[in-house]
């Protein structure tokens, strides 16, 4: 037994941990492997090495020069500083947006996609300035204001139902399944029906409807004093009730104009209500305020007998310490503060699992958000430690991921043999992970194009500008107060108004054709002169408010095509020398060939999620309904797509860098050679080298691109190894 503890810590120390605290979990584990009788798996290759670096911290696979640079270095800290390197890339932010879209269920497909494309700039800005993850997450849960203050109130925006985004939020930040107490009391765990709602108490007052001028009310009628003679306002509400009552009918005359008036006025009230309404369109889903004392009550068909059905509910903290509210606080800030206290173990617990499991393939508690009192850690030691180590690193990830990276165990060979349910994973290296649909699709994009990273992050001035706009007619309609917006909308009126008349008529024309039945043409131009009109009005309106070329760029509006604005990015061109080099047949399959234009931008910069049928769905990428359902299964129309899909028509294209780099490959050997350090960051093999030749012996000028299917479709450039 000492022989082997002795083994046990020589083969630990291969490498030598380059930091104290990843030696520190390497030593944990060691003490699990000896527990268990099991030995850790051999040291992997430079060659494996940057691939895996480059895939698991920046998302990609590295370029030919990239991994060529790291294994020639001779320096012996060479995988640190690649470590601190990619941690502090462009790259690094595309990947873990990646990961926390999925995670937060971001997407921009929803009513507000102005806010979610805010909130999406707003995490990759928190995720590249690393924020620290206990402050990332107080401002999730307690940001107000408008989206063009912080993007943040796109989590909040994310979900119409308060009660389900209670149930997302504990789920994801203390790794704890509640939602099955929401309709009644848990079945597995402690939880009532009564808690959950106590729970969601906290963050209930968080307003997702609002437009940001809140505060604005505009009159309903006008006071009803007003309609009264002033000789009987000016008297003392004794006299005038005892005046009313001694001259009956010059009251009942008084009232009868009066109610004519109010009449007009409640029309006209109408008439800047529905100009408004068609004013305000944009601001809707652009904004959260809390609204304080509201709070949620029990459903109807509440069966337990510890309330009643309809009950208002106070806030109360399912586990741990309570969460009282400071002198100045809200019940969201207490709540916020509850959430990321180190006193809350599932906190710190869960973030660290989590991160520890998107490095490692396995997290240390599985299912790592299903955690209750009676949870296990696989190695409880090794859990207590990464809870600590991630206090001790005041809650930044990149710190953290860090001394993950730099363990000895990180950088041993992957672990080919699958974990079974209910098995425990002793770590004696990284799980064998097939590559997400991010990975395996901003891969592709680097064999196209080369490095991109530096186009992660870039500001969409368009989105700022738009946000701006309507931040500005927010200050102006404040400014000008109910008084002012209903003078604006009066100036209007008239227009409106005839406008509404020209439309009636259309629909009367339209009624006495056909029996009332009007034909699709028909119909549609009266839809196209009601929008039309109805335009006209809303924009003559929005000049009234805030002036014409104040109101020029709001109505404008502003598209949320990804897409489109991405293709005005730079892409790859060739010069004319280096067409001078093409075949006539190369120049035809270029012309041909639309693929290169899809190959434009990472995953990252896209739609999000893609839609589906796009090649990022195909390879299995989260729809965002639920926490982490991105998917890593193979399936055919995978494999149809790698072998004749656009992406691959771009990879093939002469225009992509991988192509050029063939092109100036030599030989078909070299070719070859070539083609596996860009896909595989090494040489081929000896074995492989004998098989190879025998290819280009049999299939001659078409063997290059047999071997680059083969490699595009095989494990080897699919897996992380």
């Amino acid at each position: 037994m000492k022989t082997f503890a002795l083994l046990l810590l020589v083969a630990t120390v291969t490498h030598g941990a380059a930091l104290p605290e990843a030696a520190k979990i390497d030593s944990l584990l060691a003490a699990d492997w000896q527990k268990h009788n099991l030995q850790p798996n051999a040291a992997a290759p430079d060659e494996v090495i940057v691939r895996r670096l480059y895939l698991d911290i920046a998302g990609r696979i590295p370029t030919v020069e990239e991994s060529r640079e790291f294994i020639q270095s001779g320096d012996p800290q060479k995988r640190a500083k690649l470590i601190d390197k990619l941690l502090g890339s462009d790259g690094y932010t595309s990947h873990m947006f990646n990961f926390w879209a999925d995670v937060l269920r971001l997407t921009d497909n929803t009513k507000g996609r102005i806010t979610a494309e805010a909130y999406e700039e707003w995490l990759k800005k928190e995720l590249k300035a690393n924020t620290p993850y206990d402050q990332f997450v107080k401002k999730l849960l307690t940001t107000e204001g408008g989206a063009w203050d912080s993007g943040s109130i796109g989590f909040y925006q994310r979900d119409e139902n308060k009660l389900d985004h209670l149930a997302y939020t504990v789920q994801v930040f203390l790794g704890t399944s509640i939602v099955c107490a929401q309709c009644h009391n848990h079945p597995f765990d402690k939880w009532s029906q009564k808690d959950y709602y106590g729970m969601a108490a906290f963050t209930y007052g968080m307003d997702t409807r609002g437009s940001g001028i809140t505060d604005i009310k505009l009159p309903r009628r006008p006071p009803q004093n007003k309609n009264l003679p002033e000789f009987i306002t000016s008297m003392k509400a004794k006299d005038r009730r005892q005046y009313m009552k001694d001259h009956p009918e010059e009251m009942a005359k008084i009232r009868a104009e009066a109610a004519e008036k109010g009449k007009a006025t409640s029309e006209e009230m109408n008439q800047v209500r529905k100009a408004l309404g068609d004013v305000m369109k944009p601001l809707r889903y652009t904004a959260v305020s809390w609204q304080e004392g509201k709070l949620p009550k029990l459903p109807a068909d509440y069966a337990y007998t510890d309330a009643k059905p309809g009950d208002t509910i106070q806030p109360n903290a399912m586990f741990g310490h309570e969460a009282t509210p400071k002198e100045g606080q809200t019940t969201v800030q207490a709540f916020a503060d509850w959430m990321t206290d180190p006193e809350n173990p599932r906190f710190t617990t869960v973030i660290a699992n989590r991160m520890w499991k998107h490095v490692f393939g396995t997290g240390v508690i599985e299912p790592l958000d299903e955690i209750t009192d009676s949870t296990v850690p696989s190695n409880p030691a090794l859990m207590d430690y990464l809870a600590q180590l991630m206090i001790e690193k005041k809650y930044s990830l990149k710190s953290f991921l860090r001394v993950l990276y730099n363990t000895d165990t990180y950088q041993r060979m992957a672990s080919t043999q699958e974990v079974a349910l209910g098995e425990i994973n002793h770590f004696t290296g990284p799980s064998l992970r097939r590559m997400s649909a991010e990975q395996v699709w901003d891969s592709m994009i680097t064999l196209t194009k080369g490095n991109v990273d530096g186009e992660v992050d870039e500001e969409n001035q368009r989105l700022h500008q738009y946000l701006n706009d309507l931040n500005m007619f927010i200050t102006t309609m404040k400014e000008k107060g109910p008084e002012g917006i209903v003078a604006a909308a009066k100036a209007g009126m008239e227009e409106r108004k005839e406008n509404d008349r020209k439309l009636d008529e259309m629909r009367a024309k339209m009624a006495e054709q056909k029996d009332g039945v009007a034909n699709p043409a028909d119909a549609k131009a009266l839809a196209n002169a009601a929008n039309k009109l109805r335009r006209e009005s809303s924009n003559n309106l929005l000049e009234n408010l805030i002036g014409e070329e104040r109101a020029e760029d709001l109505i404008r509006g502003y598209s949320p095509n990804k897409e489109a604005n991405k293709e005005a990015k730079k892409r790859p061109k060739m010069s004319r020398e280096v067409m001078a080099t093409l075949t006539k047949e190369e120049r035809k399959a270029l012309s041909r060939n639309e693929g290169d234009r899809t190959m434009v931008s990472r995953a990252s910069e896209l739609p999000s999620p893609a839609r589906p049928g796009h090649f990022l769905r195909t390879f299995g990428q989260s729809d965002r309904e639920v926490i982490d359902n991105a998917s890593e299964d193979a399936s055919v129309p995978q494999a149809l797509t790698l072998l004749n899909g656009p992406v691959i028509k771009s990879l093939t294209s002469p225009v992509s860098l991988l192509s050029q780099q063939l092109k100036d490959a030599g030989s078909a050997d070299e070719k070859v050679a070539l083609l596996y350090e860009a896909l595989l960051s090494r040489r081929p093999t000896n074995n492989e080298r004998a098989v190879l030749s025998q290819v280009i012996q049999e299939r001659g000028d078409i063997a290059v691109e047999d071997v680059t299917h083969a490699l595009i479709t095989g494990s080897q450039f699919l897996f992380i190894q």
